[in-house]
C-alpha cells in the first residue's frame, strides 16, 4: 500500500511536469562522435586568438591546413542550471569564429583565428535596478572549447548597418567583482570565503583592493555591493567600507551563538553608494570586532560604475549601457581606437556579429538597435590572450543512446573495475549496462567543465527518452569514485573524482549537506533548491567512494564474492539491531519500533538485539565501556548477519560514547563471505566528500574481503526522530518481497524509502543526508526459496504438540518455490535453529539519563544443526535440553537451506515449548572435546599467529548444550586463567551434518600478545554434564616470521619422507626452500615450493631420497636447511638432521 501511494503521487508529479514544462530535445548523435577533436581552455571572457603555434601544440598538422575546415564548438564555461526547467543546451554547439589566413586559404605562418569566449564566471541581469549580480563558477577556473578540423565552419558575420541614431553614447555601465575562495569553515557546502580580517596573531584588521576600473567618470554614481561574514559571540561586529580612504559606510553583522550547532558565522550583504572619485579606485575594508577573538571574512564585493568608452591599450574592452535601453537606435563613440580596432556584438556569444564602424582619428563609431541591453567587445587582434592547449579528445557519442538499466559514471583510473562490475551484472542479472567516464560526461554535457549538473543532465536524457516505457526505464546509477566538497583541488590529496552535489548552506552545521539525490530528481519540474515542490527520486543511486585503484578492486571483489557459493550460509537468516544508551531511552525506543516493523514485515528473520543499556558498563581511564556488548557485536559480525542496524550517537571515527565500534575494532574483523548491509542511523558516519576524514564507514565498505557489502548511512549531523523515520521506512521496503518473492535492490529500496519519507516527513534536509554507499544494482542476499516444516514427531507441523526438556524431537520438512511447490531437484543441506520462547530483558539504567526498560529477545538456541536435503525433503532430530524455560510458550524453528547455488529460508512458531519430559537420564558423562587453532593440523603446544581462529570439536550422545539459560552451562573458553578474557561460545556452535550429537565451534580470538598462552575450554551436554580441556600454544609476532617444530617424518626413512614445520602466517603465500647436505657440506638436493596453509602447520613437502640427477643416495646421516620467506621479505631458517637406512 505504501508503494501504491508513492507511485500515485509520483504519477501526479509527472503529469504536472509534462503539462507545465516542455520536454528537452536531444540530438541523436554527438558532434564528438567522429572527426579529430582538440580541447583548449580560457580563463577570462573576451576575444581570444588561436595561432599556428597553438595548433601545432595540439597536434594539428598545419602544413596544408585549409582555413575553411576549422570549426570551434563549446557552450561557454558558466555553471549549468540546476533547476530541471532551467536553460539547457544539448551537446556542443558550434561557435562563430573569424579566420585570418593571409589570403592563401591556408592556416600557416602568422595566420590566426579569433573567437569570443564567455569565461567561467557569469553576470546575471537585474533589469529592474539596471544592475548585475555575479555568479562565480565554483567548479572550474576555466572555460573549455573544442576545435575540429573538417567541413565548412561557422564564421563571424558583419552586422547589418544601423540607421542614424538619436542617442549618442560615450560612456558605459561597467561591472567588476572580487571573490577569493580560500576557506570552507564547515568543510561542507558550496560557499567558500576569502580574506580574513581580525586582530588574531598574524592577521590584520584591514584590507585594500585596487579595482581595475580605469577611465571612471568622476562624480558619477559608484555602487559597491559587499557580502561579508563574521564570527563574534555576544555582540555585533562591523565592516567599515572605504573608497580611496574615505569612509563610505558600515556593514553591521549580528553576533553568533556559542552552541555547538549554532551558525558558524553570520552573513550580511549590503549595497552602499558614493560619488566616483577622480583617478584610480581603491576599495578598503576595516573590521571592527564585536568581541574578544572575533573574526571577519570578506566573501565578495561588486563594483558598478560609469566609465568613459575608451579602448584600453594592450587589452580589450567589454561594455554595455543600461540607460540607453529602450531607444530604437543608439550610437556608440569609442576613444583611443586604431585602424585595427574591431567591435563585436556578443549578446549571443555563440554567434558574435562584427559591427560596421567608422574611424575618425582615434574615435570609432557604430550604431545599433537599443531596444534591449546588448553586450559588446572592442579589441585589437594583436593584443589578445591565447588559449591553453588541453589536448586531443577521443571520439565519444553518449547521445547515441539505447535503453539501459544500469549506468556507471566512473573516475577514469577506475574504469577497468567499473567495466568488470557492469559485466558481472550483465551476466548475472541481465542488466543492460553502460559505463562512462566523468570526463566523457563533462565533455558532452558540460562543454568540458567538471560541473556536477552535466552528470545530472546526462542521466536525465535517459530518463526523458525511455521512462514512458517501464521495461526501458533507467533503474540504477552508480557513481564510482570518491568525492570532495573542494571542487577546485585546493586541498592536498583531494579526492574530487566523481563530484557530489553540495548545498549552499555552508555556515549552518545542521543544514549543510552533500547529496547524490541530485542526480535522481529527473522530472522536468523538479528543482533540488526549491521548497515549493516535493522532489522524488526516479532511479536508485549508489556510490563507491574509492580513493585509489586498490579500493576500487576491493569493492568489486567483494561484490562478486557476495553472490558466490562460498557466501551461502545460515547467517543470511539473521538481522542485528544495536541501540545506544542514555537520552531517556530514546534510542532503545526507536530500535524497538524498528524491530517491530522488521518482524511484522519479515518474521522469517531472526533478530539479535544488542541494546547497550542491557549490558554491564565498566569505567576506566578512557571513559565508560561496554566490553560484553563489544564482544556481542564482534561475534555477530564474525558469525554473519544479513543487516547490521545501529541507532544512536556516532561519528566518522566511532559509534557511541562508549566506543562500540572504531577503526581498531574493524581491523580485527574476520568476516569474509558474510558481509552485512550496514544501516547507521547516526551522525556523519561516512562523510565521503570530506577528504580530511578517513571515516570508518568508508573503510568498512572498501577494505579487502571483510567489512560490509554496502551502507545505508549518513554524511552529516542528523536528528534522531527523523533518523528513525528513514530507518523504519527503509526496512519496510527492503524486507518486503513482491508476489513473486523478488526483493528490491539496494538502490530501489533506498529510492522508495526516500520518496516515501519525502512524502510523509517535513524534514527534507535530514532525508538528503542519508546516502547509499555501495552498488544500487546489488540485492541483499535474501534467500529466495521457501523452507517449511511439514511434521513434528510424525504429526503435521500445523498440529504440533508441546516439546518438553530431555525429549527427543524429529522434524521433517521440504524446500519449495515461492508458490509452495516442492523443489524435487533440490539437493543440499538445511540448517535448523530451534529457539526457546522470547525472554523479557530489563535494562540496567547505567547512566543518569537512562531508566530501566523492558524488551523481549528470542536468542536462546535449543538446537543448531545441519541436515541433508534430498530431492527437496529433509529430516533432523535433536534432544530438548534441560536448560529450557519451563514455562509454556511458543518457540521458533528457523530454517535455512542451500544447494551450493540457491538458498531458501522459512520458520514456524506454533511450537509450544515447556515442562519436563519423561525421558530417563542415562547419560552422566560430559562432551568429548578436541581443540585446535586455525585448522585441525594444530598440535597442543604449537605455534600461532596473533589472531588465530579457535576450533573446538564437540561430541556427546545426548547433544551439546548451547541454550545459555542455565547458570554456567555455556560453551566457554578462558584465556590464561583470566576471567576478564572469558568467552561464551554458544553462538559459534554448528552441529555436524545429520547429527545432533556432535558439532564444531569456530571463534575468532582477539589479538593476542606474543608469548605462551593457555586456553581452558569447557562444554556441557543437554543433560548438564560437563567436561573441559586445556590448549597450550605460543603466539609469534605478526610482524615477525615464526618457525618452530621443524622435522621430517618418518625419520629415519627408506623411500620417502615429509618435511613438517609450524609458522604464524596462515593464509599467506610462503616461499619454502629445503637444501639437503652431506655432513661435509656438499648440497645434493634442493626443493623449492610455494605453500599456503589454512592453519599454522605445513606438511606438504615430500622427498624421495634422490639427488638432483634422480639417483638414489646412500644410507647415512644428512643435514637439511629449511628456509621460509613470507610476504614483506620476512625470512627464517633452521637446520636439522635426517637419516636414510
Amino acid at each position: 500500500m505504501l508503494l501504491r501511494k508513492l507511485m500515485m503521487v509520483k504519477g501526479l508529479m509527472l503529469f504536472l511536469a509534462v503539462a507545465s514544462t516542455a520536454q528537452r530535445n536531444y540530438s541523436p548523435q554527438s558532434v564528438l562522435a567522429s572527426g579529430a577533436w582538440y580541447k583548449i581552455s580560457v580563463k577570462e571572457p573576451g576575444v581570444h586568438r588561436i595561432d599556428v603555434s597553438l595548433l601545432n601544440t595540439l597536434g594539428i598538422n598545419t602544413s596544408s591546413l585549409s582555413s575553411t575546415t576549422i570549426r570551434l564548438y563549446g557552450n561557454g564555461g558558466q555553471m549549468l542550471a540546476e533547476a530541471n526547467n532551467g536553460l539547457y543546451i544539448d551537446d556542443l554547439h558550434e561557435n562563430a569564429i573569424s579566420v585570418f589566413d593571409g589570403g592563401d586559404g591556408l592556416i600557416n605562418g602568422s595566420d590566426y583565428i579569433l573567437f569570443y569566449a564567455t569565461g567561467p564566471d557569469k553576470w546575471n541581469k537585474d533589469s529592474a535596478n539596471q544592475r548585475f549580480s555575479h555568479q562565480k563558477n565554483i567548479y572550474s577556473e576555466k572555460s573549455y572549447y573544442f576545435l575540429n578540423v573538417g567541413g565548412g565552419g561557422k564564421r563571424v558575420l558583419n552586422a547589418t548597418p544601423g540607421s542614424s541614431a538619436s542617442v549618442l553614447i560615450n560612456s558605459f555601465s561597467d561591472r567588476w567583482f572580487h571573490e577569493l575562495d580560500t576557506v570552507n569553515f564547515l568543510t561542507s557546502g558550496k560557499q567558500w570565503y576569502g580574506e580574513e580580517l581580525s586582530d588574531l596573531p598574524g592577521r590584520s584588521l584591514s584590507r585594500s583592493f585596487s579595482v581595475n576600473v580605469p577611465d571612471i567618470q568622476t562624480g558619477s554614481p559608484l555602487l559597491i555591493q559587499t557580502n561579508a561574514v563574521a564570527r563574534s559571540a555576544g555582540a555585533a561586529s562591523r565592516f567599515e567600507l572605504r573608497v580611496n580612504n574615505a569612509v563610505t559606510g558600515l556593514l553591521v553583522i549580528p553576533p553568533t551563538g556559542t552552541g555547538q550547532y549554532d551558525l558558524f558565522a553570520q552573513s550580511v550583504t549590503s549595497l552602499l553608494g558614493t560619488a566616483a572619485p577622480t583617478g584610480s579606485l581603491t576599495i578598503g575594508y576595516t573590521f571592527q570586532p564585536g568581541s574578544f577573538n572575533a573574526q571577519g571574512w570578506l566573501n565578495w564585493f561588486e563594483v558598478f560604475a560609469r566609465r568613459n568608452l575608451a579602448v584600453p591599450t594592450g587589452s580589450q574592452l567589454l561594455f554595455r549601457d543600461w540607460p540607453s535601453v529602450g531607444n530604437s537606435m543608439i550610437e556608440f563613440v569609442l576613444a583611443n581606437a586604431t585602424a585595427t580596432t574591431q567591435v563585436w556584438e556578443v549578446t549571443d556569444p555563440l554567434t558574435p556579429l562584427r559591427m560596421q564602424s567608422t574611424l575618425a582619428g582615434t574615435q570609432l563609431r557604430f550604431t545599433n538597435d537599443g531596444s534591449r541591453l546588448r553586450e559588446y567587445v572592442a579589441f585589437n587582434p594583436s593584443n589578445l590572450p591565447v588559449p591553453v592547449a588541453a589536448g586531443a579528445v577521443a571520439n565519444q557519442n553518449l547521445h547515441n543512446s539505447s535503453p539501459k538499466d544500469y549506468i556507471i559514471i566512473v573516475h577514469p583510473p577506475f574504469l577497468v573495475q567499473a567495466q568488470r562490475l557492469a559485466g558481472f551484472h550483465e551476466q548475472r542479472n541481465g542488466l543492460r549496462s553502460l559505463v562512462v567516464t566523468t570526463q566523457q560526461v563533462f565533455n558532452e554535457f558540460g562543454s568540458g567543465s567538471p560541473d556536477p549538473t552535466s552528470m545530472r543532465d546526462f542521466v536525465k536524457m535517459y530518463h526523458d527518452k525511455y521512462s514512458n516505457t517501464p521495461s526501458d526505464k533507467l533503474k540504477y546509477l552508480l557513481l564510482f569514485g570518491d568525492a570532495s566538497y573542494d571542487y577546485k583541488d585546493r586541498l592536498v590529496n583531494n579526492t574530487n573524482f566523481v563530484p557530489a552535489w553540495e548545498n549552499d548552506l555552508s555556515l549552518d552545521p545542521l543544514s549543510t549537506y552533500a547529496s547524490d539525490d541530485y542526480y535522481g530528481f529527473l522530472d522536468n519540474n523538479e528543482d533540488i533548491n526549491s521548497g515549493a515542490i516535493i522532489n522524488y527520486l526516479d532511479i536508485g543511486i549508489g556510490r563507491v567512494p574509492a580513493k585509489n585503484a586498490e579500493e576500487a578492486k576491493n569493492f568489486v571483489d567483494k561484490t562478486e564474492t557476495y553472490y558466490a557459493s562460498q557466501s551461502l550460509g545460515p547467517w543470511r537468516n539473521y538481522l542485528t539491531f544495536i541501540a545506544d544508551d542514555e537520552d531517556q531511552n530514546l534510542h532503545l525506543q526507536d530500535a524497538e519500533i524498528i524491530t517491530t516493523t522488521a518482524n511484522n514485515v519479515a518474521p522469517v528473520f531472526n533478530q539479535v538485539k544488542i541494546y547497550l543499556d542491557a549490558f554491564n558498563q565498566e569505567s576506566g581511564s578512557g571513559g565508560s565501556r561496554y566490553p560484553e556488548a563489544n564482544q556481542a557485536i564482534n561475534n555477530q559480525v564474525y558469525n554473519g548477519t544479513l543487516i547490521w542496524n545501529y541507532t544512536g550517537h556516532g561519528g566518522p571515527r566511532r559509534l557511541a560514547d562508549e566506543t562500540i565500534l572504531d577503526q581498531e575494532i574493524v581491523n580485527n574483523w574476520n568476516n569474509p563471505n558474510r558481509l552485512p548491509l550496514f544501516i547507521t542511523a547516526t551522525c556523519d558516519f561516512a562523510p565521503y566528500d570530506i577528504p580530511q576524514i578517513n571515516s570508518i564507514g568508508e573503510n568498512i565498505l572498501l577494505r579487502p574481503r571483510t567489512g560490509a557489502i554496502a551502507l545505508m548511512t549518513t554524511t552529516r549531523v542528523v536528528f534522531a526522530f527523523s533518523n528513525r523515520i528513514m530507518n523504519n521506512n527503509y526496512l519496510q521496503f527492503a524486507l518486503q518481497p513482491d508476489a513473486n518473492g523478488k526483493y528490491r535492490s539496494l538502490g530501489e529500496a533506498m529510492m522508495d524509502a526516500k520518496n516515501f519519507t519525502y512524502q510523509t516527513s517535513a524534514d527534507v534536509i535530514n532525508n538528503r543526508k542519508f546516502t547509499l554507499l555501495g552498488d544500487p544494482a546489488t540485492t541483499i542476499a535474501y534467500p529466495m526459496m521457501k523452507v517449511r516444516a511439514t511434521k513434528v514427531n510424525g504429526i503435521p507441523a500445523t498440529q504440533a504438540d508441546t516439546l518438553s526438556s530431555k525429549e527427543r524431537v524429529t522434524i521433517e520438512g521440504e524446500v519449495t518455490d515461492v508458490q509452495g511447490n516442492l523443489l524435487s531437484g533440490f539437493n543440499g543441506n538445511v540448517y535448523p535453529a530451534v529457539f526457546d520462547k522470547p525472554q523479557l530483558i530489563t535494562t540496567l539504567a547505567n547512566d543518569p539519563t537512562s531508566s530501566p526498560a523492558n524488551f523481549t529477545s528470542q536468542t536462546k538456541v535449543l538446537f543448531k544443526g545441519k541436515a541433508s536435503v534430498t530431492n527437496g525433503r529433509f529430516t533432523f532430530s535433536f534432544k530438548v535440553p534441560k536448560d529450557i524455560n519451563y514455562q509454556y510458550g511458543n518457540g521458533k524453528v528457523s530454517l535455512y537451506a542451500e544447494n551450493g547455488s540457491q538458498d531458501g529460508n522459512g520458520h514456524f512458531t506454533n511450537l509450544v515449548i515447556g515442562g519436563v519430559g519423561n525421558s530417563i537420564d542415562g547419560d552422566t558423562e560430559g562432551p568429548a572435546i578436541k581443540a585446535y587453532l586455525n585448522d585441525e593440523s594444530f598440535v597442543n603446544g604449537g605455534l600461532s599467529n596473533e589472531n588465530p581462529v579457535l576450533i573446538i570439536k564437540l561430541s556427546d550422545s545426548s547433544g551439546i548444550n548451547t541454550v545459555g539459560t542455565g547458570i554456567g552451562h555455556d560453551i566457554v573458553a578462558t584465556l590464561d586463567d583470566d576471567n576478564r578474557k572469558f568467552y561464551i561460545l554458544n553462538d559459534f556452535y554448528q552441529g555436524d551434518l545429520d547429527s545432533y550429537q556432535q558439532g564444531v565451534v569456530r571463534f575468532q580470538l582477539p589479538e593476542l600478545e606474543p608469548g605462551v598462552h593457555t586456553l581452558k575450554i569447557k562444554a556441557w551436554d543437554v543433560l548438564n554434564n560437563s567436561n573441559e580441556v586445556l590448549l597450550d600454544f605460543t603466539v609469534a609476532k605478526d610482524e615477525e616470521l615464526g618457525l618452530t617444530h621443524v622435522l621430517n617424518y618418518p625419520n629415519p626413512f627408506t623411500s620417502k619422507t615429509q618435511f613438517w614445520f609450524e609458522h604464524n602466517k596462515p593464509g599467506q603465500d610462503l616461499q619454502v626452500r629445503i637444501q639437503i647436505f652431506t655432513v661435509s657440506g656438499r648440497v645434493i638436493k634442493t626443493i623449492q615450493k610455494t605453500i599456503n596453509t589454512g592453519g599454522n602447520r605445513s606438511s606438504e613437502l615430500e622427498w624421495d631420497g634422490r639427488d638432483e640427477y634422480g639417483d638414489k643416495i646412500g644410507r647415512g646421516v644428512y643435514l637439511y636447511k629449511l628456509s621460509v620467506t613470507a610476504p614483506g621479505k620476512l625470512k627464517k631458517e633452521k637446520i636439522e638432521k635426517l637419516v636414510i637406512f
